[in-house]
């Protein structure tokens, strides 16, 4: 080797090996991600009701509550395409399941994580989980999908401000929301509803086809499907927009009337949910997530 390479070698070495101890400490705090693979690995076979969808379930829907065996796959921006994945990704193994649950939030339809600005939530997945999908290279690591300041910001924060990854229960629950204050309801209705208001519908066909997809699957297997639009404070519905809003209730029903297996419940505006029952907007705190977990389950059990 010649003595220009050597010392090229030894210029970047302490840099990769920097990377590498950066990359491996990341990898070894635990989160929400590892949790539901490791759980789906080991008790995929006994689950028997299966939620699925965004935060909108990841916060509103506790297994706790449940009657069935359920568990909740759901996760923060998780779209329609991860959801079909994680479906055929452990579909050998969901031998017993018999419901799924699954949400139809007023952005779900045109939206993808893999063309958004948090696509770097797909490194989770590829990481820390079986899950078959569309990853880029860098979904390999933690450094090159978050980058060297944040992975730092997570090491510190977990190390010396006893902050958690693992913002779920056992079940799948995300139950990081009882620790935070309330958000002022009003106010973040409205940026909450422009913000979930799609600038362009072009995701919009692709994701019905992910979900007729996802239903037939569901078919095929005997396995119900409870499609559920889940409650929004008042502040979020008065500000949404009438097209998008009735595009989702449209899709919802064509669901319904075309597959047997599919009911829809379209509970945005559900006047069982109170003030006291959001942590935002758009999201149930704990007392909320019962109310809307108990509901669900009656309809499954009844």
């Amino acid at each position: 080797m010649s003595l220009f390479l050597r010392r090229i070698l030894y210029l970047f070495l302490p840099f990769f090996l920097l990377f590498c101890f950066i990359e491996y400490e990341v990898r070894m705090i635990p989160n929400s991600y590892k949790l539901k693979g490791e759980y789906l690995n080991n008790n995929a076979n006994t689950i028997e009701t299966l939620i699925l969808g965004s935060s909108h379930t990841y916060y509103g829907v506790n297994p706790i509550f449940f009657r069935s065996k359920t568990f909740n796959a759901s996760n923060v921006s998780q779209s329609p395409d991860v959801d079909l994945a994680i479906l055929k990704s452990y579909e050998n193994q969901f031998s017993n399941l018999t419901t799924l649950v699954i949400r139809l939030s007023y952005d779900t339809l045109f939206e993808q994580l893999k063309n958004s600005p948090e696509d770097w939530r797909l490194k989770d997945y590829k990481l820390y989980t079986d899950m078959n999908f569309d990853y880029t290279n860098k979904h390999n690591f933690e450094l090159l999908s978050i980058g060297t300041r944040r992975s730092l910001k997570v090491l510190k924060d977990y190390y010396f401000n006893d902050k958690s990854l693992l913002n779920c229960d056992s079940l799948g629950w995300g139950n990081d929301l009882n620790t935070k204050s309330k958000t002022k309801l009003n106010k973040v209705g409205l940026l909450t509803a422009e913000k979930h208001t799609a600038k362009s519908w072009e995701l919009l066909d692709d994701n019905i086809k992910i979900f007729n997809l996802l239903m037939a699957w569901c078919r095929n297997r005997n396995i119900q499907v409870i499609l559920v639009t889940p409650p929004t404070y008042k502040s979020y519905r008065d500000n949404l927009n009438e097209s998008q809003l009735k595009k989702m209730i449209q899709v919802g029903n064509d669901l319904n009337l075309r597959y047997s297996n599919c009911t829809y419940y379209n509970l945005i505006a559900n006047e069982d949910f109170i003030t006291e029952d959001f942590y935002d907007a758009d999201h149930l705190n704990a007392i909320g997530a019962k109310k809307f977990s108990r509901i669900i389950d009656s309809i499954i059990e009844n």
